[in-house]
Parts: C-alpha cells; structure tokens; sequence
C-alpha cells in the first residue's frame, strides 16, 4: 500500500499550524520511566512494565538477571536491543526451570500442563486467546503475570501447581487453609471455614466478558501520533496486550488507575477510580473478588464467536454461576471495505449467535446470565468527532476520508463523510439488533437467562454532556473511534446500573459480610492485594 498515494490527502495545509494541544499528563500517557526496577520476592518475575524501567541507571540490575536468559550477543551498549532482550527474558523466564530458581513450581506443575515445555504448544494457547503462561491447565496465569492474556485479561491463580484452584472453585476438597477460588478468604474459625461463613449463602458469581476491541479497551497512546511530546515509549509491553487495557475496561476494569489511560471525571464518581461492571460486582460481594475473564479480541466478530467461547474457563459442576456478557458492538457492521457486502446479514447474525449461546449453555453452571449488548450507534461517532481536531493536527473528518480512500477504514460505514452511507450501515445495525431481540422472544435456554440490552446510546452521551464536559471525552482521541477510559467508565456504571435496576438477581444480593471480609482479608499490609 501507498501510504501517501497523491490522490488521497490527510492535510489540507503544511506545516500543521498551530499544533494540537499535547495530550493529558497522567503516568500512563506520559509514559515516563520508572525510577527502579521491582522484583516480586516471592517468584523472582519482573513485574514493572518492560520500557518504563531506567535502563541505563539500572544496568547493574539488569545484567545479572539478563545474563541467565538472554543470548551474549547482546551489545554492551544496550540502545535499541535492550527492550527486546528485556522481553526475550521475560519470555524465558516462564518456558524454562530458571523462572523459579528454587525449584518446585515447574517441577510439580508441569504434570498438569498439557503443553509442557512445547513453546510451539504455549504460543498456539496464545493465539487462541488464553494465557501464555498457564502451568496447570486452567486457563489462568499466576498472580504477578499480567500481560500475554495474564492478569489484565483474568483473575490470578493463587496456585499454578493445582489445577483444582483457581478463580471461581466452588467445590473442594482442600483444607480451610487453602484458597481454592483465589478470592483471598481462606482459614477457619471454632464455626468452620471462613470461606463458608462468609460465601456459602451469598450467592458468589464470576463475570466474563466475551467481545471486541471496545470490550478489550483498545487504546492506542496519543503520544505515538502528536507532534508534541512524541515518543513511542511502552510500544513492546502495550504490544503484549495486543494494544488492549483490558484491566481498565468497562467490563473487567480493576487496575490502579494510573496504570491506565487518561480519565476524565464521571459522574457520580469521585476522583480517579476505575469504574467496571467487576469493580461494581466485587464491591457489592468480596466473595466476587478475582473472578474475571475478559475475552475480547480485536476484530472480533459474530461469525468468530464461537472461539471466544472456546477461551473462556469454567467448570459446569464445579464452579459458581456466572454473569457473561456477549458485548460485539460493531465489526458485524464496521471494517474496511468499501461497500456493505462484508457487513454481516441478519441470517448469519442468528446462525452464529444461536451456536456461541447453545455452546455456553453447555458451559456455565446453572443459575447464569447471559447479557447480549445491542450494537453501538455509529452514527454518534462521526457526530461527536468529524469537526474536531486529530491529535494528528488534521479534523477527524479529513482522517476518515483519507482512511476511506487508503481503504484503510477500520469502519467505512460509519467513518465516513457520505450521510447516506452513514443512514444505511445504521439500519443494517438495527436489522441485527432485531435478530438479538427475536432471541429473547423466542428462545430459552436450560442454564441461563438471556437478557437483551440495547442501551439508548444517546441517553448517555446526554448525561455526560449535561455534566458540562465535552462529548469528545468519551471517544478515543488516537482513532476517534473506540471508547476512551472516560467512556468505559461511564459504560460500567449504566450497565450496572440496568442489571441493578431490571435484573437485580443477575448481580446477587449484596453481601452482609464485606465489612468483615475487608477488616480480616483486605485491610491488613500482609494480604492487601489490587482489585484483581
């Protein structure tokens, strides 16, 4: 492909003047490098991100450990090779004994996996949307490992030598010590287990999120495209995540909100908190605590539905119900050619949706819910956007245009400046939107209930705009076209707010408990953990 064919133009005028405001200073976005490099005591893995570490002031850090890992004919002078070979190390570290170097974990856990040390094997698990590193099989990376389909992406596994604990066990035949749901409540009192005191009646549940690049919060960092502040910093650990923030998503969001992008204020909310529907799940049940799966992929689509059920982890007879949502919003009807014959027809829009449901109806526990989100109205981005300015320094609507005319368009049908095109991908949207609703009308399934949502789009929109802030705030600024953080936020909050207010069973009741959960579990140095 051209990247500049004469025929299409990005620029109107050269030199851009004036700039674009540099985008918001906040820890992720300015992608600054961390002053140490961090160590986890306990397994010896690096936890900091790969390109925030002061590599030259910690060389002496670095070169011992690399040393075990890393081919010789690294330079001495490091420059460019050092975040590869940080990278290669790291992925060393979780194919070989080295990564525990006191032995144990692979030693015992090996026997479970079932790919063994087969890196052709771990990369398949990869690609097929599950953890690289997972040592016993159940689809779950222990705590600590976050990126690769680790825990941004699902819960921890507090022990990855056992492939009967992981998040959401609900049988067991463990002792009381042993945290075999990883939800941090384990030991025993003159009564019995902590964990029965506390969970058995409170109607425990996990949620996983099946879907798209939204559900996965792509985001790509303004930064790598602005003329102010440029800089690419973080592109090989962001790559490991797909250029996805999963842990600050709207579905599963529970990281730190500085290791997330930019937010601006929501709402009902009070300074920087990350808003998700598992954030709001496990606040009103501690029992919830790590027990999230995000399968979203970008690109995804109806017609690959089926292989975002293969993903997900849970064991009908042995696990607690789950509240899934099946969030495809928009590549059913968005991508990049030119024309509607790649939308997706409502035929095969129910053929598709009828074997994902069926399939998962074969895989929860009884007592699920199952949340099918109505597609986005794409009309609202190009409404929002067109006549604003690109952190490129060119309008959103000049972008679209020249995307469309590279046939580079990730959503010819909505990102586009033809009216009509715009009209028509928006009935075809409806048309699928009917096809979810005939679901829910006609069919019922043995081990979930089926909820259709199609949210008013504009309501939302509405109430962030009558807070007084602008409406871009919600749209990614890079490819004005995902959600941003702000706009993941507030999807959490008013999806919640639906199941609170029309499927309040789907949620569970909230847990008399969690006050004694936090003081015995939560609230102590020794086992304070993040939300995940």
């Amino acid at each position: 492909m051209n990247a500049c064919p004469a025929e299409c133009e990005l620029f109107s005028s050269w030199p851009v003047n004036p700039l674009p405001d540099a985008p918001p200073s906040w820890p992720t976005e300015r992608r600054l490098l961390a002053d140490d490099v961090k160590l986890s005591p306990e397994k010896s893995i690096i936890r900091d991100d790969i390109m925030t570490l002061d590599l030259p002031r910690k060389l002496d850090i670095l070169k011992p450990i690399l040393e075990l890992f890393v081919p010789s004919w690294i330079p001495e002078g490091w420059g460019m090779w050092a975040p590869l070979a940080f990278a290669l190390g790291e992925f060393k570290m979780l194919m070989t004994k080295q990564y525990n170097s006191t032995e144990s974990l692979l030693e015992t856990g090996i026997k479970a996996d079932p790919c063994g040390f087969n890196i052709t094997c771990k990369i398949q698990h990869l690609v097929d949307h599950k953890p690289l590193q997972d040592f016993d099989g159940d689809y779950f990376s222990m705590e600590g490992v976050r990126r690769l389909r680790g825990n941004d992406w699902r819960g921890y596994d507090c022990d990855d030598k056992r492939g009967d604990v992981y998040p959401g066990r609900k049988s067991t035949g463990h002792a009381a010590s042993v945290d075999h749901n990883c939800n941090g409540i384990y030991g025993s009192n003159s009564t019995g287990s902590y964990e029965d005191l506390f969970c058995a009646n409170s109607q425990p549940r996990g949620i996983v999120i099946l879907g798209d690049s939204a559900t996965a919060h792509f985001h790509i960092p303004p930064q790598w495209v602005t003329a102010q502040n440029w800089n690419i910093n973080q592109l090989l650990p962001d790559a490991e995540n797909e250029l996805d923030f999963p842990h600050c998503s709207w579905g599963t969001g529970h990281a730190d909100p500085t290791l997330c992008p930019y937010q601006h204020p929501i709402p009902g909310v009070e300074g920087q908190v990350v808003t998700s529907l598992y954030s709001q799940l496990r606040a009103r049940n501690r029992c919830n605590h790590n027990d999230f799966q995000n399968i979203g992929v970008n690109g995804a689509r109806m017609t690959s539905s089926a292989q975002l059920v293969n993903a997900m982890a849970r064991d009908q007879a042995n696990d607690n119900p789950l509240l899934v949502w099946l969030a495809l919003i928009g590549n059913d009807i968005c991508n990049g050619h030119p024309n509607f014959d790649h939308m997706t027809t409502p035929d095969d829009f129910y053929t598709h949706a009828m074997e994902t449901l069926n399939r998962l109806d074969t895989m929860v526990p009884a007592g699920s819910h199952v949340v099918s989100l109505a597609l986005f109205d794409g009309e609202l981005l190009y409404t929002t956007m067109h006549n604003k300015v690109h952190p490129l320094g060119t309008k959103y609507i000049q972008l679209y245009d020249f995307m469309n005319c590279l046939e580079e368009n990730p959503c010819w049908g909505w990102l586009n400046s033809n009216a009509t095109v715009r009209a028509i991908s928006t009935y075809k949207s409806t048309q699928l939107n009917n096809v979810y609703q005939n679901i829910s009308d006609t069919q019922s399934f043995k081990n979930f209930k089926f909820i259709f949502f199609n949210p008013k789009w504009t309501d939302i929109f509405d109430d962030y705009l009558a807070t007084g802030r602008p409406l871009t705030d919600l749209i990614e600024p890079t490819d004005g076209f995902h959600p941003s953080q702000t706009g993941n936020a507030m999807f959490g909050q008013q999806f919640f707010a639906f199941l609170e207010q029309n499927y309040p069973e789907a949620l569970g009741p909230v847990n008399p408990y969690n006050a004694e959960i936090d003081a015995m579990f939560f609230n102590q140095d020794k086992s304070q953990k993040r939300l995940a």
